[in-house]
């Protein structure tokens, strides 16, 4: 008994604390062979369990209820605030994904921190001649997405960044475009107000 319950305790665990993905194979594999008893647990507080073997990640998503019932139930998964630079940086990096995949490679996306600052610069106001300050808020906005795994930091090469396949259950196709078209409108009218 206590053998089958540290088999589906293990990526339970893991999936409290965030996004799981299969490069984390010995809890991957103990999900996959366990999903129905991880499926079942985490039905029982009232979340959903997402896997995308495809892409190789899972996580938890808190149930949709009536809103009679949600207004009786606290939230286990809250949704985070994201600010508007790092909210446009998901977009930005969602938009790469997709470029990149449409290119048929089969490798994972990665970027120096350079082509990430490139991405951003143009979406943020020009209120300072201070690069080394953009820079740095830039930083920060980065440091977040690599908390909300959206980013990961490469071990053994410094300022760069792969990707994190996450996005695409986030950000679906479908949606990309109708965000990017409001995202580009946006670009036109702070370039207009800087004139």
């Amino acid at each position: 008994m206590n053998e089958e319950l540290e088999k589906h305790s293990i990526p339970i665990i893991h999936l409290f604390k965030g996004i799981l993905y299969d490069s984390n194979e010995f809890v991957w594999k103990s999900l996959l062979q366990q999903e129905t008893h991880v499926r079942n647990y985490f039905a029982i507080v009232g979340l959903e369990l997402i896997i995308n073997e495809a892409e190789g990640f899972a996580f938890l998503k808190q149930k949709v209820f009536s809103e009679e019932i949600t207004a009786n139930i606290p939230k286990l998964v809250e949704k985070r605030q994201l600010s508007f630079p790092v909210s446009i940086l998901a977009i930005l990096l969602r938009k790469k994904l997709l470029e990149f995949d449409n290119k048929g490679n089969d490798s994972r996306l990665v970027l120096k921190k350079s082509d990430i600052v490139e991405l951003l610069i143009s979406f943020l106001p020009n209120n300072t001649s201070n690069e080394k300050r953009i820079i740095d808020k830039i930083d920060t906005h980065i440091t977040r997405l690599i908390e909300l795994g959206f980013l990961r930091e490469l071990k053994n090469e410094e300022n760069y960044y792969e990707v994190s396949r996450i996005l695409i259950a986030y950000m679906p196709v479908e949606e990309l475009q109708l965000t990017l078209d409001k995202l580009n409108e946006y670009k036109k009218n702070v370039g207009a107000n800087e004139e």
